[in-house]
């Protein structure tokens, strides 16, 4: 008996995503059904893991563009491990990772292949970043943990990551820019004050090393009815 398809529909994903799954709709026994019968996700098909030398992931912030002929596709690293990249189409694909301080990698002949219902089989390609020679000690420091603060008394850890060289203090100085609305300590952890406005403020990371090397990261504390 044949089996009609649901029309397949395209969900938007957040930058970093992992889970990609382009499947369409069917019967219960279809070897292409999704979690969710006639949804499909757009799988660039291409996920670097960039590492430097030593093994860490440094993706972050790195800039990758793919090349097929006379067409390209930039995309943007959102997490320190993987770059999600392609066209979203079988074929043999260029890539060039680009990242401030370390020499550019090239990876020709990356070679993407048709999966199951038109979607294509996400490619996972390693990749080691080196150093470009006269890279300074301290090159760069990213902040998580921002998020949101429920209530007065709410917490979040912030965490500064290093891209630096081993012998480069690991430390920072936080600050805040509005500190009526929250305070930070020396180890970094942020916790919200009463506050009766809607408030979405930057807490911000300088290297104890080097001053001029910073990062920042936004946080929200939720609105009170009163303040005592």
């Amino acid at each position: 008996m044949h089996r009609s398809r649901a029309p397949l529909a395209i969900l938007a994903i957040a930058p970093g995503m992992m889970a990609l799954v382009l499947a369409c709709g069917g019967g219960k026994d279809d070897p292409c059904l999704p979690n969710l019968p006639g949804v499909a996700v757009f799988a660039p098909g291409i996920d670097l893991l960039i590492r430097d030398a030593s093994g860490r992931g440094m993706a972050l912030g790195d800039s990758v563009t793919s090349y097929r002929g006379t067409d390209s596709v930039r995309a943007v690293g959102f997490d320190t491990l993987h770059v999600l990249t392609g066209f979203g189409q079988a074929d043999t694909y260029t890539v060039r990772v680009r990242r401030q301080f370390y020499r550019d990698a090239v990876i020709p002949n990356v070679t993407v292949k048709q999966g199951d219902c038109g979607s294509v089989v996400t490619q996972q390609v390693p990749v080691t970043l080196h150093l470009a020679p006269g890279a300074p000690a301290l090159r760069s420091i990213a902040v998580f943990g921002g998020g949101f603060l429920p209530a007065p008394g709410a917490t979040n850890q912030l965490v500064a990551r290093f891209d630096a060289d081993p012998s480069v203090p690991t430390t920072v100085t936080w600050r805040l820019s509005d500190t009526s609305v929250a305070r930070v300590s020396a180890s970094g952890l942020l916790t919200a004050k009463c506050t009766t406005k809607i408030i979405v403020d930057t807490v911000t990371a300088l290297a104890t090393a080097d001053t001029a090397v910073r990062a920042r990261t936004l946080f929200q504390v939720a609105q009170q009815a009163s303040c005592p």
